[in-house]
């Protein structure tokens, strides 16, 4: 068993599954057609979507692409109940800044433009990379050169868009991130202004950053996607869905276990769901975790604590954080929706950690008062996976309980603060 093992490959079999991918189609097509059919005043729809890690919001950003250049082995395994025939074609260009990294101006504005000229290497389009041209200027040749082979709107996808600025967020010299910042943001702003050639552009990530300031226009107008209910279940997995798709499995690690069915999914869902998306709170689980469980033998580790969380756990060493008022109080704003600065204060600790999720609303509360109406929402730790990963950044936990099973006889409790 290796549980710190990559899971792009069984995450993507989990996910696009004959069975969850025809399930999740609908909802997917449904998705692009409200952002083909949202209208925009002087600039493209630009949309945001996130989700806390694990949640293959990679695989959907791919399918997406997929789906409007008509690829025949993804087309073929979809069911779309007529929506797809009111997807026009068009072609794409994804970007993926995971791999932005940089330990000084120089370097973050190297990798970017790396990352850029791939793109017009797989585009066969002749370039030679100019040491004095700036992001801003690849990118909006990218588009404008694709543009005039097509004819027609392009669609722009950007997968770990909030990568970059997390990067520059990690540099020690606070200028060096600010700068690398407005460098990232001025380059986001050609997507503004491309009105005539993109359509519109998708977003996805872990993080919601504030996508303007005062140096940067960047992109002051985006679209969050990420709270409405018809998404709610699109990027997770409900307990139902996992137990109809493989209940051969669970039916076997069950009995391993000397437990029910019903007893083991119980556990399952102790120590990897109860995420909640939207204000109908529907409880879905992360299908990362639930792809290792697969694959481990059934065995429930703390999984997502082999990943990196590099500014929570930057943020968590100040021995006077504290997030008492965060976990199990009634009354609380919409936290979820709060965008992220790059030197994160007073209540936006928490908009993270939720974004993370290192928390999730547990009730919401509505309060009608002579037809004004406020929402006022409940948050608590998910689940037993992000409650030990929580307490791995803060260094309270010892490196072999990533071997341990999880303790998912005991009662699910959040330690905040």
């Amino acid at each position: 068993m290796n549980s710190a093992s990559p899971t792009y490959s069984t995450l993507q079999e989990l996910v696009v599954s004959d069975k969850i991918y025809k399930d999740k189609s609908v909802k997917m097509l449904s998705l692009i057609l409200q952002m083909e059919h949202t209208k925009s005043y002087g600039s493209p729809g630009i949309f945001l979507i996130t989700r806390p890690r694990g949640f293959g919001l990679s695989l959907v950003a791919k399918s997406v692409e997929k789906i409007l250049e008509r690829d025949r082995e993804t087309i073929c395994k979809i069911e779309d109940e007529g929506l797809l025939r009111e997807i026009p074609q068009r072609h794409c260009i994804k970007l993926d800044f995971k791999k932005i990294k940089g330990a000084d101006t120089k370097e973050f504005t190297h990798s970017l433009l790396n990352n850029l000229q791939e793109q017009f290497w797989l585009n066969h389009i002749e370039t030679h990379l100019d040491t004095y041209a700036t992001p801003k200027f690849y990118l909006s040749k990218l588009i404008d050169t694709l543009f005039k082979r097509y004819k027609e709107q392009l669609v722009i996808i950007i997968d770990n868009y909030d990568i970059p600025i997390a990067n520059a967020m990690l540099m020690e010299n606070s200028e060096m991130t600010l700068e690398c910042v407005c460098i990232y943001l001025d380059m986001l702003n050609v997507l503004k202004t491309a009105v005539s050639q993109v359509k519109w552009v998708m977003l996805t990530g872990h993080i919601k950053f504030a996508l303007a300031n005062e140096f940067s226009e960047g992109l002051p107008f985006v679209q969050d996607l990420s709270n409405e209910k018809s998404l709610e279940t699109l990027f997770g997995l409900t307990l139902n869905e996992i137990e109809e798709s493989y209940h051969t499995q669970i039916e076997k690690f069950a009995h391993d276990r000397n437990m029910s069915i019903e007893e083991y999914l119980k556990a399952v869902d102790k120590c990897y769901g109860n995420f909640a998306f939207s204000d109908s709170l529907i409880k879905v689980l992360c299908p990362a975790c639930i792809a290792h469980v697969l694959n481990n033998n059934g065995l429930l580790l703390p999984y997502s604590a082999t990943a990196n969380y590099p500014i929570v756990k930057k943020l968590l060493s100040n021995e006077f954080v504290d997030l008492s008022y965060l976990y199990d109080k009634d009354g609380q704003d919409p936290l979820f929706s709060n965008s992220i600065d790059i030197t994160v204060e007073k209540k936006q600790l928490a908009s993270l950690l939720i974004q993370l999720g290192f928390a999730t609303r547990a009730r919401v509360l509505l309060n009608t008062d002579e037809g004004y109406t406020t929402w006022r929402y409940r948050f608590e730790m998910p689940n037993l996976d992000m409650q030990a990963t929580f307490l791995m950044l803060k260094n309270e936990l010892p490196e072999d309980y990533l071997t341990k099973e999880l303790d998912y006889s005991t009662k699910n409790s959040a330690e905040g603060n």
